[in-house]
C-alpha cells in the first residue's frame, strides 16, 4: 500500500460519512438551496481549453502504442530535470579537456571532435541534452499554461517555472559564448549591444570586440564562472518549484531515465555537435548554423534598437511571470476542518497532493486525540481530494459539502423511487470527459446520460467510498467515477486515489462486502473522450461494471520497447532539428569602417578666490583660499573617405563631474572596393585644430569590416 509511513490506517472503516451530521451548526440542505456554488467548477471552456486538447490528443496517440512508465508526455517536468543534471554532469567532466581562455577556448573545443567517442562524445551529449531541457521544459510550461494550472495557490510553481525556464536559457546562452566560434561571436555582439545602452560599463562593452586582439580575456573568464555558477541558481528555483507538492515526481523513473539517455545518445552517435568557424570580430554578419533552442533572442536583438528589445523582453516577461494573476480564475475558498469531527486519522494529510494539510495539537479540547488536521490556505487549491479521504466529514470544501451532497444524492434517489424509475448515480471530475455535460443541476439528469443522476465535482478525488455505499443502500441501480485520464491529472493524483480506493488499495477503501463492485464503474477519460463516456456509461446501465483507464492496456514488452524506440526517434528528431537550423543574420549590402578611440578632452582648470564669508560658513578643515575646477572639452572626430566628410561629431566625457575620457565608437557603410581613409582627431575645444592625424588606404570587402583604433601611447592602428 503506498505510502505506509505517512498514512496512518485505522483498520475497520466506520459508516460515519452516512450517518447525520455530528455537528448540529452545520447547515442542512433545504428546499431554498438546491445546489452549491456551481460557479467554483468552472467548465472546460475557452481558447486556452480549446488549444490545451492538443496535448490531450497527443496522449491518447502515445497511450495506444506505449504504456504510461515509458510515455514521455506524462515526464515532461521530470525530463527536463534529468537533462539539467546530465548537462550538469558532463559539463564538470568536460572541464579535463576544455581551457577558459580566449585564446585556447576554440582549439580545445575542436579537439574534443577527434575523441569522437570519449570527449566528442561527452562534448554532443552535454548539448543535446542542454536543447532536450529546453524543449521539455518549453513543453511542460505550454501543457501547465493551457490547462490553466497556474492560478490561486500554485501561483509559486509558476513564477519559479519562469525563473527556471529564463536560468536554463542564459545557461545555454553564455555556454555557447564559450566556444568562441561565429555562433560564440553572434551572442557576444548581441549581449554586448543589450549592455551598452545600460550604465553599468565605464565604456561601451562592444569596444572589446572590435579586434581580435582586443578581446579582454578577464571578462572571457567572467563568462566562463557565470556559466559555472549559474546552475546552483538553477538548484535554488527548482527547489522552491516544487515546495509546495507532495511526493514530487523530480527525477524520471528508471524505464524513462534509460530511454531520456537513449533518446540524446541517438542524436550524439548520428548527428555529433559541431563548431562554426573560429570567432573572427572584423567578420561581418553572415550566414550560419545556430541551436535555435538557446539563441531564439538574436532574431530580436539583431533587428531592433537595444532599448526596443529591452522593452520587448520587459513586457514580454511580465505578461509571463504575471499570468497567474491576470489569467487566472477567481480564487475558490480553501479546505476548512470541523475540529469536532477530527479523530486524527492523517489520512487528509497523506493524500493531500499540495502539502497543504499539517497535523497539528488539538484545539477543541478533546483528549481522546491528541491531534488535528490544519489546512493551510496558502497551498490549498481547493481539489477536494481531502474530502473523499475523511470518513467522518471532518474536513472538506466547504462550497462543495460532502453532507450536502449526499442529501441531494438521496433526494434524487427517494424521487426517482416514487416515480418507479431506476437510476444510476454518476461522479463527474469537471476536468474529465465529463466536463462537457449539459446538467440540470437541480435534478441532476443529463440528456447525454439517460438514467443517469449526474453531481459535477471539481475532482473524482472529492468521491468517499462511503458516499457510493451510501447511494448504492439508498435506491441506486449502480455507480459511475469519471476521472480525468491517466499521467496528467489536472489535480496531481486525484485519480490515482480514485483508483487506489475503489480497488481496495488505499484507505477509505470501497468495502467488497457493503457494495458489488461490479454495480462501480471507474472511468479514466480525458476531455477529448466524451462519444466514449456516453457509450460505456449505456453499456454499464445495461451490463455489468468495468474499468476504463483511456490507455493502451497491458502489452508484450517487446512491443512496449519498439514503441519506446519509435518515440525515441521523434522526439530526438524534433530536438536535433532546431538545434542546427540555418539562421541568416540581417545585414547590408557592402562593407563597414569602425572608428574607435578612449582619450581625455584637454584638460582646463578656472580658479576663484574665496571671499571670507564662504570661509566663514565653510568647517574650518575644509576652508581653501582658493577653489579650482577640472573641466575637459568633448573630443572631436572627423572621417573623409576618399576625400569626402563623412563623419564629423563630437563625443563628451564620462564621468560625474563630466571630467573623464571620452569614449568613441563610430560604424560607417561603406562599399566593398579600395577607399583613403583620413581620421583626425581634436582634444581641444579649438574647431579648427586636430591634435592627431592618420590617413591609409583600404581595402574593403563583403565579408569582413576595416577597424580604426587610436590610444594616446600606441597612437592609430589600423585592421
Amino acid at each position: 500500500m503506498p505510502d505506509q509511513a505517512k498514512q496512518t490506517m485505522t483498520g475497520a472503516q466506520p459508516d460515519v460519512l452516512g450517518s447525520e451530521p455530528l455537528d448540529s451548526s452545520r447547515p442542512a440542505v433545504t428546499a431554498a438551496r438546491v445546489e452549491p456554488d456551481r460557479d467554483e467548477i468552472e467548465k472546460p471552456t475557452g481558447l486556452l481549453r480549446g488549444l490545451g486538447r492538443i496535448f490531450l490528443y497527443v496522449d491518447r496517440l502515445f497511450a495506444r502504442i506505449v504504456n504510461e512508465p515509458l510515455n514521455p508526455m506524462f515526464h515532461t517536468g521530470a525530463i527536463t530535470v534529468m537533462s539539467t543534471l546530465i548537462a550538469t554532469a558532463t559539463g564538470v567532466v568536460l572541464l579535463i579537456w576544455y581551457k577558459p581562455s580566449v585564446n585556447f577556448a576554440y582549439e580545445s573545443v575542436q579537439a574534443m571532435s577527434q575523441s569522437p567517442y570519449t570527449a566528442g562524445l561527452l562534448r554532443s551529449l552535454h548539448r543535446y541534452s542542454s536543447d532536450a531541457a529546453m524543449f521539455f521544459g518549453m513543453l511542460h510550461a505550454a501543457r501547465i499554461f493551457l490547462e490553466r494550472r497556474f492560478d490561486g495557490a500554485r501561483w509559486l510553481a509558476w513564477v519559479t517555472g519562469a525563473a527556471l525556464m529564463a536560468l536554463i536559457l542564459l545557461i545555454g546562452w553564455s555556454g555557447y559564448w564559450l566556444v568562441w566560434d561565429a555562433r560564440a561571436q553572434a551572442v557576444a555582439f548581441g549581449t554586448a549591444k543589450l549592455l551598452d545602452v545600460l550604465p553599468i560599463f565605464v565604456e561601451p562593452l562592444s569596444r572589446s570586440f572590435l579586434t581580435d586582439e582586443g578581446v579582454n580575456s578577464l571578462l572571457f573568464f567572467v563568462v566562463f564562472f557565470v556559466h559555472m555558477l549559474l546552475p546552483l541558481a538553477l538548484g535554488v528555483a527548482a527547489w522552491l518549484h516544487i515546495t509546495r507538492l507532495a511526493r514530487a515526481r523530480f527525477l524520471t523513473t528508471r524505464p524513462m531515465t534509460l530511454w531520456v539517455v537513449g533518446v540524446l545518445l541517438l542524436l550524439c552517435v548520428f548527428y555529433p555537435a559541431t563548431n562554426e568557424v573560429p570567432a573572427a570580430m572584423t567578420a561581418l554578419p553572415r550566414d550560419l548554423t545556430m541551436d535555435w533552442w538557446f539563441l531564439f533572442p538574436l532574431v530580436a536583438i539583431d533587428r531592433l534598437a537595444a532599448g526596443q528589445s529591452w522593452a520587448l523582453l520587459f513586457f514580454a516577461s511580465a505578461a509571463f511571470v504575471s499570468v497567474p494573476w491576470w489569467l487566472g480564475r477567481r480564487r475558490r475558498a480553501p479546505a476548512a476542518v470541523v475540529e469536532t469531527r477530527c479523530n486524527e486519522c492523517r489520512k487528509c494529510y497523506a493524500d493531500c497532493p499540495y502539502d497543504a494539510i499539517q497535523m497539528v495539537a488539538r484545539t477543541d479540547g478533546n483528549e481522546k486525540y491528541q491531534a488535528q488536521a490544519f489546512v493551510i490556505s496558502s497551498k490549498c487549491v481547493s481539489c477536494g481530494i481531502c474530502t473523499g479521504s475523511c470518513d467522518t466529514a471532518g474536513i472538506g470544501i466547504d462550497w462543495l459539502s460532502s453532507i450536502d451532497e449526499r442529501k441531494r444524492i438521496t433526494s434524487w434517489l427517494t424521487q426517482a423511487e416514487s416515480e418507479g424509475e431506476k437510476v444510476h448515480i454518476a461522479f463527474a471530475c469537471a476536468e474529465s470527459a465529463a466536463a462537457g455535460l449539459s446538467v440540470d443541476l437541480a435534478t441532476g439528469r443529463c440528456d447525454e446520460l439517460p438514467g443517469y443522476r449526474v453531481l459535477q465535482v471539481p475532482c473524482a478525488g472529492w468521491v468517499h467510498p462511503l458516499m457510493i455505499e451510501r447511494a448504492m443502500r439508498n435506491g441506486a441501480d449502480g455507480v459511475m467515477v469519471v476521472s480525468c485520464g491517466p499521467g496528467e491529472c489536472a489535480y496531481r493524483e486525484g485519480a490515482r486515489w480514485t483508483a487506489l480506493r475503489l480497488e481496495g488499495a488505499r484507505e477509505p477503501a470501497l468495502r467488497p462486502d457493503k457494495v458489488d463492485r461490479d454495480k462501480v464503474l471507474l472511468l479514466g477519460l480525458d476531455r477529448t473522450r466524451k462519444a466514449e463516456l456516453v457509450a460505456e456509461a449505456a453499456r454499464h446501465r445495461a451490463a455489468g461494471a468495468t474499468v476504463v483507464d483511456g490507455g493502451g492496456g497491458d502489452r508484450p514488452g517487446y512491443f512496449d520497447m519498439a514503441a519506446a524506440a519509435l518515440l525515441a526517434v521523434i522526439f530526438a528528431l524534433a530536438i536535433g532539428a532546431a538545434s542546427d537550423l540555418v539562421y541568416a543574420a540581417p545585414r547590408h549590402a557592402g562593407s563597414e569602417l569602425a572608428v574607435s578611440f578612449k582619450h581625455p578632452g584637454a584638460e582646463n582648470e578656472s580658479c576663484r578666490e574665496v571671499s571670507e564669508e564662504e570661509l566663514a560658513a565653510t568647517p574650518v578643515h575644509m576652508r581653501k583660499p582658493r577653489e579650482c575646477k577640472r573641466t575637459r572639452p568633448s573630443v572631436r572626430l572627423r572621417v573623409d573617405v576618399d576625400g569626402e566628410l563623412t563623419l564629423d561629431t563630437s563625443i563628451p566625457p564620462s564621468g560625474l563631474w563630466k571630467d573623464g575620457n571620452s569614449v568613441a565608437l563610430e560604424r560607417i557603410p561603406l562599399e566593398a572596393g579600395d577607399h583613403h581613409i583620413r581620421v583626425a582627431i581634436g582634444e581641444t575645444a579649438d574647431p579648427d585644430e586636430w591634435t592627431f592625424e592618420a590617413e591609409k588606404s583600404l581595402t574593403f570587402t563583403d565579408e569582413a569590416r576595416r577597424v580604426v583604433v587610436f590610444d594616446r601611447v600606441a597612437g592609430f592602428s589600423w585592421h
